[in-house]
């Protein structure tokens, strides 16, 4: 019975602190009551009697008394002082169910959530590796998509290159080739240069086929190659390496410490891929020289039907202010598709190239209109619709003065893009994907391009299957005209550019 007596006890002077404690919680000092609580408690458990302030019904369970007892700590937290002498003195059965419960609860939940989520996104950003993930239902579309953006970028470069050269002056750039290193380079972008990139080369965001769709954006009548060079101290994550290699066919490339070298190991690379055609793409490099973006490409196109070099003879061209001699190929009977823009106040040619190629020539109508209002008028859509009535346009024999094309231009890329509004390469380059190294810049960025259209061409049976038309038509070029060569299977412009003067 003593034991009995001794159990119960203890119950009831817990649901009675508690009861207390929770009236007590205005005293000012809690640690004099719990003292005096305590050593109440203890003596009590020691004569093991109930206090006779307090009434007791026998009938009532111990476990009930346990419940309300668990019930009273759980919503008073000015108990917990108070509890614990209670909880040294019981044993092991009694404590396990009223500590646990509320020791866990009340630690865990407020320190680990509050210091790792404040500590980890500042020190390791998160940077996606390159994307070239491309479903079979995205590839089939990608092409198209690959082929308006050229589009729409050609007609940005053209004005971006014009901007920066003097009126009067021949031009060449390919802006498939200049594309091509920009996507690559866009395989190692983070998130701000990523969505730049995006924007200045016209494709929609996240267009990760656009890896696919340029590896297939090939032909056998030009050569066009890319190349990253850069310091010995900057290294390159393996996944660009692995990525660039498969879809580029091209490694970044280690330079030296001595920038002479590293000038002529550029311009070596450069000769041999371009059959040194283009043996010296660089004067010079920076000694502090960090990353360095290059391309070149070479075309030499060859005519579907051949022009009679004994027809060529020298004509007048009209320049702005003047008209001087130049050599003039000339057929009588040459296929050509053509017409008149109203738009441009062009006139819109196409001959056929080798290799599924042709060159388009946008041509002043006549001598009182001049290229510079042409250039003006050029926009995305307009270019857009003149390549689209071209298409539907048939090749006629047609009477055809065209001056022989052959065109070098040299450019500093990084003036280009800051002219197109593309200051990451100088302010703000993002290549978390390409590198650790957060302060980056380009050091360098160049292009160079060459054509050259003569008389020769590879398929000389085909002026002798060409009927003669009884309305002779004419197309002539003799005043400075826009020019481009036209992919026309993928439909996009691999060179473009200007001749203003023929004779240089």
């Amino acid at each position: 019975m003593a034991s009995r007596l001794t159990s119960l006890t203890l119950l009831l002077l817990l649901l009675l602190a508690g009861v207390r404690a929770f009236s007590d919680l205005s005293v000012p000092s809690q640690s004099s009551t719990a003292e005096s609580r305590q050593g109440e408690s203890e003596e009590h458990i020691l004569e093991g009697e109930i206090p006779k302030d307090v009434s007791i019904q026998h009938t009532e369970d111990s476990s009930t008394l346990l419940k309300t007892s668990s019930t009273v700590e759980t919503t008073n937290t000015a108990f917990e002082s108070t509890r614990q002498p209670f909880i040294q003195s019981t044993t092991q059965p009694t404590i396990e169910p009223t500590t646990k419960p509320t020791a866990e609860p009340t630690t865990e939940p407020t320190t680990e959530p509050t210091t790792e989520p404040t500590t980890e996104p500042t020190t390791a950003p998160f940077c996606p590796g390159p994307d070239t993930s491309c479903s079979d239902v995205e590839s089939q579309s990608a092409e198209s998509k690959l082929g308006e953006a050229l589009m729409d970028f050609s007609v940005k470069l053209y004005h971006a290159f014009s901007a920066i050269k003097k009126v009067e002056t021949n031009m060449a750039f390919s802006p498939f080739s200049i594309a091509s290193l920009l996507t690559q380079v866009l395989l190692g972008a983070g998130d701000s240069t990523k969505r730049n990139l995006e924007s200045l080369l016209s494709y929609p965001e996240d267009f990760a086929c656009v890896h696919q769709a340029m590896k297939a954006f090939t032909s056998k009548g030009f050569n066009s190659f890319s190349q990253i060079f850069h310091s010995p101290d900057l290294a390159v994550r393996d996944t660009f390496v692995n990525a660039s290699q498969n879809l580029y066919g091209s490694r970044p490339t280690v330079l030296g410490n001595d920038s002479d070298v590293n000038t002529e190991l550029i311009n070596t690379w450069v000769a041999e891929k371009t059959n040194h055609k283009i043996t010296q793409l660089l004067d010079s490099l920076p000694s502090d020289t960090c990353l360095v973006f290059l391309n070149a490409i070479y075309l030499s196109a060859k005519w579907k039907t051949t022009f009679d070099p004994k027809r060529t003879r020298m004509e007048p061209f009209y320049l702005k202010s003047s008209v001087i001699k130049a050599s003039m190929m000339n057929s009588k009977k040459y296929p050509v598709a053509h017409f008149t823009d109203p738009t441009l106040k062009a006139k819109v040619g196409q001959l056929q190239l080798s290799h599924n190629l042709s060159l388009v020539i946008l041509v002043p109508q006549n001598t009182k209109h001049h290229l510079e209002d042409l250039e003006r008028a050029l926009s995305p859509t307009v270019f857009k619709a003149v390549m689209k009535k071209l298409e539907m346009t048939k090749f006629q024999p047609t009477l055809l003065t065209l001056p022989r094309i052959k065109v070098m231009s040299k450019q500093d890329l990084l003036t280009v893009v800051e002219n197109l509004k593309f200051f990451d390469f100088i302010y703000d380059l993002n290549l978390c994907g390409l590198t650790d190294d957060t302060d980056l810049q380009v050091s360098a960025m160049q292009h160079q391009a060459v054509l050259e259209l003569t008389e020769s061409g590879v398929e000389a049976a085909a002026a002798s299957a060409v009927s003669v038309a009884r309305n002779l038509l004419v197309f002539e070029v003799q005043q400075p005209f826009l020019f481009l060569i036209w992919d026309q299977q993928h439909k996009f412009p691999v060179f473009m550019g200007r001749v203003y003067d023929p004779r240089i």
